[in-house]
């Protein structure tokens, strides 16, 4: 196959209390199955890690906003760069709370950096378990554990993790950004994509549940308390899985009726003792530790944005972005990496944009795609074709599973964000993975050993060959 014209670039963020390491298995997983001819580049932006992902969708959203812009300057710029070398299309995909940065970054690609994108053809937009619907708990069983655990998590949730976390909560009208981001710029970006796809675990997700990493009100899996019986997908597209296949979820077979026989089983002596030891341990030293954690956090970010959070309120943070990106390097400022930088802005008083010095351009952020393996993927557009119009309309009162379960009781907020999500296509893939975490295995991230479950292995080479062909028929 003949290259194509123009190089593609595929920007991956990470999730809440990321790095751009995290992404590693799917920069990976893509550089193998993309076919070269595509002139594949991937940039992991690097500016929002650890505590910065406190700082709120917004601010989070620029800074990688300014990482793309830079990049895509510089790598235009550079004298070996020929017209066929040049960036002329462009993928996006993000990871957990990821997933929303990069819907505000496509929202004000094509408003703000129009002069960079205006050439650039928006080709794919994935997201990988990201709360799209915000997150929320739902206890359908009454459970009395539940009904004082739940209310519990959700006043931690909205207050011990930023801003970020009062807006993941929807927690008051001053953080309802996830409803911005369903309309206006934000919708009319997203609908300039060729494709939109979704990956939602069914289970073992601790922290994004089904129903809003698949933009959906309908829950088997919560309205069950995952005990309905799951058929998986026999005629998975794609080849070369290893020991394990993709598990994806043949919703239109669910049944509430059909559910797991679940055997009792008693513990032995010793695993009680090992249970009475470590239940004191996780909540009278990890879970206190790991809080306090998250609250120093939440409060060094909120002194360190104050900057921030001012030019917001007045409306200048677009107006600063919109002048200064592209014309000096002064811009970096934005991207400061050390508080220090901040409170030195801060004494000042200068409100422009100072250079100083601290914007790294990481080798290992900005990796372009060198791989020639040969993957030995055989033609299977039929099975491809099939799968992905089986999952674009999944989400439809047509499908006897969408009926049989329960309607989630969402309120005025969330039934918007889903209405306005859902007038577009999206392709929903529901993923089982079998670990103990699958918010973190169904990306692999923390990189692919011996030690990583064969299904989480299966998860990340199905996305990659499914990018693959979604890139391929563009």
């Amino acid at each position: 196959m003949s290259s194509k014209q123009g190089s593609h670039l595929f920007v991956l963020i990470h999730g809440l209390w990321g790095t751009p390491q995290h992404m590693g298995s799917l920069r990976e997983s893509f550089q193998q199955y993309i076919d070269p001819s595509e002139n594949a580049i991937f940039l992991l932006p690097s500016q929002n890690s650890k505590f910065k992902t406190f700082d709120g969708i917004e601010v989070l959203g620029y800074r990688a906003l300014l990482e793309i812009c830079q990049y895509i300057r510089r790598h235009n710029d550079l004298k070996e760069c020929s017209d066929h070398k040049r960036i002329t299309r462009i993928s996006i995909i993000g990871y957990s709370l990821g997933g929303l940065v990069a819907r505000f970054v496509v929202g004000k690609m094509f408003t703000e950096c129009q002069e960079y994108f205006s050439g650039i053809e928006p080709v794919l937009f994935l997201t990988m378990a990201s709360p799209h619907l915000g997150i929320r708990f739902f206890n359908p069983s009454k459970s009395i554990l539940r009904t004082i655990l739940d209310p519990t998590m959700t006043i931690l949730g909205s207050n011990a993790l930023g801003k970020s976390g009062r807006e993941l909560f929807i927690a008051n009208r001053y953080n309802d950004i996830l409803i911005t981001l369903s309309e206006g710029e934000f919708i009319d970006g997203l609908a300039k994509f060729k494709y939109r796809t979704v990956c939602a675990n069914v289970k073992n997700d601790r922290t994004v549940a089904f129903y809003t990493a698949f933009i959906t009100n309908h829950d088997p899996f919560i309205d069950t308390q995952n005990s309905v019986n799951y058929t998986f997908e026999t005629n998975i597209p794609g080849n070369g899985y290893g020991f394990s296949l993709p598990k994806i979820v043949d919703l239109t077979k669910l049944d509430p009726k059909n559910k797991h026989i679940v055997e009792e089983k008693s513990l032995s002596l010793n695993a009680k003792l090992k249970l009475y030891v470590l239940l004191p341990c996780l909540f009278l030293v990890i879970f206190p530790i790991a809080l306090l954690v998250n609250i120093s956090g939440t409060i060094y970010r909120h002194f360190a944005t104050i900057k921030y959070r001012k030019m917001i309120r007045d409306g200048n943070l677009p107006n600063k972005f919109r002048e200064k990106v592209g014309i000096s390097d002064r811009l970096e400022a934005y991207v400061s990496t050390t508080y220090e930088s901040i409170l030195k802005e801060n004494e000042s008083g200068n409100d422009d944009l100072e250079e100083d010095g601290d914007f790294i351009q990481s080798g290992e952020t900005y990796v372009q795609s060198t791989s020639k393996i040969s993957n030995g993927i055989k033609s299977e557009d039929d099975k491809w074709d099939a799968f992905i119009q089986k999952y674009s309309s999944i989400v439809s009162e047509k499908n006897t599973w969408y009926k049989s379960f329960n309607d989630l009781p969402f309120d005025n907020k969330r039934m918007t964000i889903l209405e306005n999500l859902s007038s577009l296509e999206w392709i929903r893939v529901p993923i089982y993975v079998k670990a103990l975490n699958a918010h973190g295995s169904i990306i692999a991230r923390r990189g692919i050993d011996e030690d990583t479950q064969p299904t989480s292995l299966a998860s990340i080479q199905f996305v990659g060959q499914l990018v693959s062909y979604l890139v391929s028929t563009n």
